[in-house]
C-alpha cells in the first residue's frame, strides 16, 4: 500500500484532488491521483502509452552507443538541436521546416508554454472534453472564457456542428482539441478537420491541437492539423512519451508558425531553458531511418493484440462494466452501470487490491474509467483478469443501491 494513501482517507484525497495548487489554479487531478499511486500499484493499468522501449532495445532503431558516449552534457540547443527540429518535421510530411518546431521537455511543458503565449484574460475559448485536462486547468488560470465542446456517448466523437456554431457566435481566439482524444479513443478525419479549418479561417480562430497520439489510429489514417489547416491557424502539440514508447526522454515539442515558436522559446527561457542534451541525441537518432512508422506500427500491434484479449474476455464480465471500444490510443473507457461513485470504486481497488485504473471524475465523467492498453499483451491478459476479480469484489463489498 501507498504510504501516502495510508495517510489519507477518501475524503482527505477528494480534497486534495478538486483542490487548488495556486489560487485560480486546480489540482491537476489525474497527475495527482498517478502521482500518488503509480509507484506502488501491483496492477498498473493507469498509463496511456504503450509499454516503454528499453535502452538496449534502441539499439535496434539505430541508436549508436559509440557516438552517445561522446556526446558533451553540456546545455545543447535551447530550442532542440538542428537535427531533432529537422527529423520531427519531417514528421509532418514536409509542409513545415525545422524553424517551425520547439523541443520542450514532454508535451506537458509543450502544452503549457502554448496556453500562456496564445491566451490573455477575458479571451474567448472553445475547449474539447473531455481530455487531458491539463490545459482546461491552465485556462482557469489564466481568467478566460472558455466554452467546453462536450464529446458524449455513445460515440464520443467530436462536436464538429456546436463548435462551428460557436465559432462564428464567438469568433474565439482559440480552440483547443485533444485529437487522437484522450481518454475516448475517438479522433476526427480528414473531412471534419477540413470543415473545422475552413472554418477557422472565416474566424480567425487559433487551431490547437494536442495531438500526442496521432499515429495510434487503428482505422483510417488521420492527418495532423497542420496538414490541413492555414499554417498561421495552426498548432501542433506532440511527443514521444504515448505512442513512440520513450516516455523516460522527456521529449516533446510544438509545431506551429515561426511567430508563434519565436514567442514560446522566449517563455521557455522561464521554464526549463533547455532539453536535455542525452535525449535531444537519442531522439534525433530514433526518429531517423523510417522508425517513425515503425513504432508506431510497435504500439498498434500491441493495442490491437490487447483489444483482442479484451473482447474475448468481455463476455464473462459484461455486467461489471461496459466497455467503449477505442479508435486509437492505447486505453480504454469502460462504463461502470452499477455506481456513479467511480472515485470511491479506484480507490477501493487501489487500497486493498493494488491495481491502478482512473477515475472517470479526473475527466470530469464520473461512472467510467479509464484503462491501460498498452502493456505486452501477456501482461495485459493477466491484468485484466485481476482487475476483473477485484472489481467484482469492489462491487460486492459496496452496499445495495
Amino acid at each position: 500500500m501507498c504510504d501516502v494513501l495510508s495517510l489519507l482517507s477518501l475524503e482527505e484525497l477528494r480534497r486534495i484532488l478538486f483542490g487548488e495548487v495556486l489560487e485560480g489554479l486546480p489540482t491537476f487531478c489525474l497527475e495527482r491521483w498517478q502521482s500518488l499511486h503509480e509507484t506502488a500499484a501491483k496492477v498498473l493499468l493507469s498509463d496511456s502509452g504503450v509499454h516503454p522501449l528499453t535502452f538496449s532495445e534502441l539499439l535496434d532503431y539505430g541508436l549508436s552507443l559509440d557516438r552517445l558516449f561522446r556526446v558533451e552534457l553540456g546545455y545543447g540547443w535551447t530550442k532542440g538541436s538542428p537535427k531533432l527540429r529537422e527529423t520531427i518535421s519531417e514528421i509532418y510530411g514536409g509542409v513545415i521546416g525545422p524553424e517551425n518546431v520547439i523541443v520542450t521537455n514532454g508535451s506537458a511543458e509543450a502544452n503549457l508554454i502554448t496556453v500562456a503565449s496564445v491566451v490573455r484574460e477575458n479571451d474567448f475559448v472553445l475547449v474539447d472534453v473531455p481530455n487531458y485536462m491539463q490545459v482546461p486547468g491552465l485556462l482557469k488560470w489564466l481568467r478566460a472564457r472558455t466554452i467546453f465542446l462536450r464529446r458524449s456517448p455513445p460515440d464520443w466523437g467530436f462536436p464538429l456542428d456546436k463548435a462551428i456554431d460557436l465559432m462564428r457566435k464567438h469568433k474565439p481566439k482559440a480552440m483547443f482539441v485533444n485529437d487522437p482524444n484522450n481518454p475516448t479513443g475517438t479522433y476526427m478525419r480528414r473531412k471534419e478537420l477540413e470543415e473545422l479549418s475552413r472554418e477557422a479561417e472565416k474566424t480567425n480562430t487559433l487551431l490547437v491541437f494536442d495531438e500526442v497520439y496521432w499515429g495510434s489510429e487503428l482505422r483510417e489514417p488521420r492527418p495532423s492539423i497542420l496538414e490541413v489547416a492555414t499554417p498561421e491557424l495552426a498548432v501542433s502539440v506532440s511527443g514521444l512519451s504515448k505512442v513512440y514508447g520513450l516516455p523516460g526522454l522527456r521529449v516533446g515539442w510544438v509545431s506551429g508558425s515561426e511567430k508563434l515558436i519565436s514567442r514560446l522559446w522566449s517563455l521557455k527561457d522561464y521554464t526549463t531553458i533547455a532539453p536535455s542534451v542525452l535525449s535531444d541525441y537519442i531522439a534525433s537518432a530514433i526518429l531517423e531511418h523510417g522508425n517513425v512508422e515503425k513504432l508506431r506500427e510497435r504500439a498498434k500491434s500491441i493495442v490491437r493484440s490487447n483489444l483482442e484479449i479484451l473482447k474475448k474476455s468481455h463476455t464473462r464480465f459484461s455486467d461489471l462494466f461496459e466497455v467503449v471500444l477505442p479508435d486509437a490510443g492505447a486505453y480504454f473507457l469502460a462504463r461502470i452501470p452499477w455506481s456513479d461513485n467511480t472515485l470511491d470504486i479506484t480507490y477501493r481497488l487501489f487500497s486493498k487490491y493494488s491495481v491502478l485504473v482512473n477515475p472517470g471524475e479526473c475527466f470530469g465523467i464520473p461512472g467510467y474509467l479509464r484503462i491501460g492498453l498498452g502493456q505486452h499483451p501477456p501482461v495485459f491478459e493477466e491484468s485484466l483478469q485481476y482487475l476483473i476479480n477485484s472489481l467484482a469484489r469492489v462491487r460486492g463489498e459496496l452496499p445495495a443501491t
